[in-house]
């Protein structure tokens, strides 16, 4: 069994909660034959001045986490589907937010093994003009410019982006789906203690691929930004 599969119904079971608390929650669908958005002209990262920034997401002023669960369980996840709990960016009159991100993705066929290719694409997928995001250790704390809120900028549109990726560059995805939470810093920092267990998982798996390297090396192999790469080149002492 894939060791990420029981934590699919942590989350479930997390975003049920929120919503019998009375929480607002929307859900929007990605249909696969839709024509994806079109992806920026630049191919690095979006740079977002305090200046320019009309909101920033998580962060040292509120809570924010990241993560994403990958399994082989394909009836786990409702494919197409975006939830957002709490306030779209366009709702907010609010400079800061706190800001939880899950993707879950599910095919037959995918192992704990792809995980670092996972994480690679999912950070590309939020390569969205007016949108920085950094998460360091799981912790997100993202920029929004003026520029982007006045293009239209929304959560939905960013869930969107991340499915459409997926769904371009992950043959071996059967299954994807999207969570927000903007609700509250206790909302996120609940959610949070899912993830702080799930990165634990990733990480012992990630050292015991190191371990399992030749001469003790990983070599990445991603053309990716290195500030929001969550791998960076280690040498194992063993």
């Amino acid at each position: 069994m894939n060791p990420f599969n029981p934590y699919f119904q942590a989350v479930k079971d997390y975003a049920a909660g929120l919503r019998e608390r009375g929480g607002a929650v929307r859900v929007w669908r990605v249909d696969r034959s839709a024509s994806a958005l079109k992806p920026p002209a630049e191919s690095r990262w979006a740079r977002v001045l305090k200046e320019d920034t009309a909101v920033e997401l998580g962060g040292p002023l509120s809570a924010g986490t990241v993560f994403f669960l990958c399994g082989d369980d394909v009836s786990a996840v409702d494919d197409g589907r975006i939830t957002l709990a709490g306030p779209d960016i366009p709702e907010t009159t609010h400079r800061v937010l706190p800001f939880g991100q899950v993707v879950l993705v599910a095919g037959p066929t995918l192992t704990a093994g792809i995980t670092p290719e996972l994480e690679n694409e999912l950070h590309a997928a939020g390569k969205v003009p007016g949108y920085m995001l950094r998460s360091t250790g799981g912790h997100v704390w993202s920029r929004l410019s003026y520029q982007a809120m006045h293009d239209g900028f929304s959560l939905k549109l960013l869930g969107q982006a991340i499915l459409q990726h997926i769904y371009a560059n992950l043959a071996s995805v059967s299954a994807a789906e999207v969570l927000f939470v903007t609700s509250g810093v206790g909302d996120v920092q609940e959610l949070d203690r899912i993830g702080i267990l799930v990165r634990s998982l990733a990480h012992g798996l990630r050292r015991e691929r190191i371990r399992q390297a030749t001469g003790g090396e990983f070599e990445c192999e991603s053309d990716g930004d290195c500030d929001v790469c969550p791998n960076s080149a280690v040498h194992n002492p063993l």
